[in-house]
């Protein structure tokens, strides 16, 4: 399970993955699976403060590509947001706006919640990618017997794996909470890094792998990469934090 380390963490992710689908992209869902007192202290009532715990659920709207503004919602609730019946925040400006001194720690939350969340939807592309390759067949085998497709999907995995490693350290930097703001921007700027290339590189190699259909309406997938390379555009581009993190 995608960044869960404790037992609770784990049940989370199992249990999100069992109630959510794509049509789960209704605000209700948040409050229907008791994830609305995440970000709020267990003294004041709430499920903890925990990134990680955030992340765990970023990551399983990323497998049901279930698009709500998670991110926002629980950077907000962090600073101090209260309230029912929807999002704290819609948008990165908005949570932005509120964060004050906070500014930096809250522009690293929301890109470690993204990173979360293409974690997860390539998780889900790779894997309907494999599947698709295994049913697929062209002369008389199934096109996941090519050496060349074998390759790729081997690419696309390492560089998935290795995108979640980078966001499992963000995570626990963004966590740390020892005042070490170094620390914490580089271990973010190069999950970022990588979490674009694999909302790239995945997402690329399995709508290729689809052939045609990649991108119809017919299959989910084109949704899933449509979303994931939303979220790559934005939190100031790749670019902008691999100049952060060399700096």
């Amino acid at each position: 399970m995608d960044f869960a380390r404790t037992d609770e963490q784990r049940m989370l992710g199992e249990t999100l993955d069992a109630m959510l689908t794509v049509a789960s992209s209704d605000w209700r869902i948040v409050g229907e699976a008791g994830l609305d007192a995440l970000g709020i202290a267990a003294a004041d009532d709430g499920l903890g403060e925990e990134a990680r715990d955030a992340a765990v659920v970023a990551a399983a709207f990323g497998r049901a590509n279930v698009v709500l503004p998670w991110a926002e919602h629980w950077v907000a609730t962090r600073l101090g947001e209260r309230g029912d019946g929807g999002p704290r925040a819609a948008d990165p400006a908005a949570v932005l706006a509120r964060a004050g001194n906070q500014r930096a720690w809250a522009e690293d939350a929301l890109t470690v919640l993204h990173c979360a969340e293409i974690v997860g939807l390539c998780r889900t592309m790779l894997r309907d990618a494999a599947r698709f390759a295994k049913e697929r067949r062209q002369f008389g085998v199934a096109i996941a017997s090519f050496q060349a497709l074998r390759h790729r999907m081997a690419d696309m995995a390492m560089t998935l794996e290795l995108a979640a490693a980078m966001t499992d350290v963000a995570i626990d930097a963004l966590d740390a909470d020892d005042g070490n703001e170094a620390v914490r921007a580089n271990a973010v700027s190069a999950a970022r890094v990588t979490c674009d290339d694999a909302a790239r590189l995945v997402g690329e190699g399995a709508v290729q792998i689809h052939g045609a259909m990649g991108l119809t309406a017919e299959l989910a997938l084109g949704g899933y990469f449509r979303r994931a390379r939303t979220l790559a555009q934005g939190d100031g581009t790749a670019r902008a934090h691999l100049r952060r993190y060399a700096a």
